[in-house]
């Protein structure tokens, strides 16, 4: 079964930011890794450095294995537009999201 990575980067809501990552990490998180075909999920918080700095400081990385990626993830939108998740206004909604597949070859993971 094919694996993917779904990358969602975001920002907290201006003066959130603390509501904003109690949400995500103990609601949001779980409440999408529920959904069919999602198998796992991660944060993280960008470290500033040298250069220009991308416009969002926060990133979810969600494990996906579906035989269809699009299907699985319309389900889990399905399932926030019917009140099956907790979405919160803590987040900006300027959301950028990424969707990868694995490329076959090399070592897995243990």
């Amino acid at each position: 079964m094919p694996h993917y990575k779904f990358l969602v980067f975001s920002n907290p809501a201006a003066g959130r930011e603390e509501e904003y990552n109690r949400w995500y990490t103990d609601v949001h998180l779980g409440e999408v890794v529920a959904s069919p075909g999602f198998t796992g999920a991660r944060r993280f918080r960008l470290v500033p450095g040298d250069g220009p700095q991308p416009s969002h400081r926060y990133l979810a990385i969600y494990d996906l294995e579906t035989d269809d990626v699009h299907g699985t993830l319309g389900g889990m939108m399905d399932r926030a537009a019917n009140g099956q998740m907790q979405m919160s206004d803590a987040i900006d909604q300027e959301v950028v999201v990424h969707l990868y597949e694995e490329l076959p070859g090399g070592p897995r993971p243990k």
